[in-house]
């Protein structure tokens, strides 16, 4: 077992909180073969698709989401370590290229945090505080609350972030607040065009801090989870991480809280 100490602790969760399960926001522009592929679950055929449009916005977006999709729907079973790295640096690369074209897009900011995030969980510890990974995905996250305050994942993301920090270092490292943080998650949840995955993961961040104190809450947000997914690949796959969460949590909730864990962690 590797041991981090509680500074170590804190700088990956700053990092593992910042990637969420991340429903496609609206690339009206972006290529059309991209968004079929998207929406069908062909992750790689969508991030080629979208890469390739350079001089797109929308496409770079999307096509940094794309690459993470994988991970973050607990599809990535078949990809090493190194290639689940390299799928990090390439949503990296994509949200950095689609901010010099548009320095103010929230989108942008969110993806790039995302990739961030992601790739502190392939490299050293140590590695990653000097690089400046923990600070650099917080910092994206405040700026798309500030630059779009009415982007539901903005909170969601800021809320888990605070959550994550302080279930692994305690309150108070990085400025970290539970109350801020629960604030904000139940804000999302409650948005104009709140996708099923934010509530999805709030649960997951409840059950991962403390099942037999937020058991309740991460039920009703599981369900809902359920009840609102869409039926493209992201809600199927969302409505079915939430079921099988849920299930845990109703019979077993030491399982489920190993389970959240293991979400936010591996």
């Amino acid at each position: 077992m590797v041991c981090h100490s509680p500074l170590q602790g804190a700088m990956l969760s700053a990092l593992a909180a910042s990637v969420m399960v991340l429903s496609p926001p609206a690339h009206a522009q972006a290529p059309a073969p991209a968004m079929t592929a998207f929406e069908t679950g062909q992750w790689g055929v969508a991030e080629s698709a979208a890469a390739s449009q350079t001089s797109d916005v929308e496409a770079l977006i999307l096509a940094s989401e794309a690459a993470l999709m994988p991970i973050t729907l607990d599809q990535a079973e078949g990809l090493s370590r190194r290639e689940r790295r390299q799928a990090a640096l390439r949503a990296q690369d994509y949200a950095e290229a689609a901010l010099a074209l548009e320095p103010e897009n929230a989108q942008a900011h969110l993806r790039l945090a995302a990739g961030l995030g992601y790739q502190s969980r392939y490299v050293n510890t140590v590695r990653a505080v000097m690089m400046g990974l923990p600070q650099r995905g917080r910092d994206h996250m405040v700026e798309a609350l500030a630059l779009d305050p009415s982007e539901p994942w903005a909170p969601a993301m800021l809320g888990a972030w605070h959550l994550e920090v302080v279930r692994r270092a305690g309150e108070g490292m990085f400025d970290a607040n539970e109350a801020e943080g629960l604030a904000l998650m139940r804000q999302s949840v409650e948005m104009e065009g709140a996708p099923a995955a934010i509530p999805y993961r709030f649960a997951v961040a409840l059950v991962a801090v403390d099942p037999a104190a937020h058991g309740e809450e991460a039920n009703l947000m599981l369900n809902r989870a359920i009840t609102a997914s869409s039926q493209d690949a992201v809600g199927q796959a969302v409505s079915a991480l939430a079921g099988h969460l849920l299930g845990l949590l109703e019979t077993d909730s030491a399982a489920a809280q190993t389970e959240a864990v293991r979400l936010l962690e591996e």
